[in-house]
């Protein structure tokens, strides 16, 4: 079971866990369309400041979207009906 602050590694072909904000990435990247409905995969990018609205954050990969390529790893901030797509 996952917990907020738990550490989280991610690969390529694994669903996100939970709302996670990386720290370390090795070309993650992952797809949002079952929340934004973007086809494009998105570059995960730990050195980028957050944005205002989360679902824009280059730092950030969320319950229920995938890891398409590479791996990351981030700290839990969110899980179940507190998560995005919760």
């Amino acid at each position: 079971m996952i917990v907020p602050g738990d550490v989280v590694l991610v690969k390529g072909g694994e669903n996100i866990p939970c709302d996670i904000v990386v720290f370390k990435s090795n070309e993650m990247k992952v797809n949002n369309a079952s929340l934004t409905g973007e086809s494009e995969d998105i570059m995960i990018d730990p050195d980028m400041n957050p944005a205002e609205f989360i679902l824009e954050t280059k730092n950030s990969a969320f319950f229920g979207t995938m890891c398409t390529a590479g791996s990351g790893t981030g700290i839990c901030i969110r899980t179940g009906d507190a998560t995005v797509i919760g």
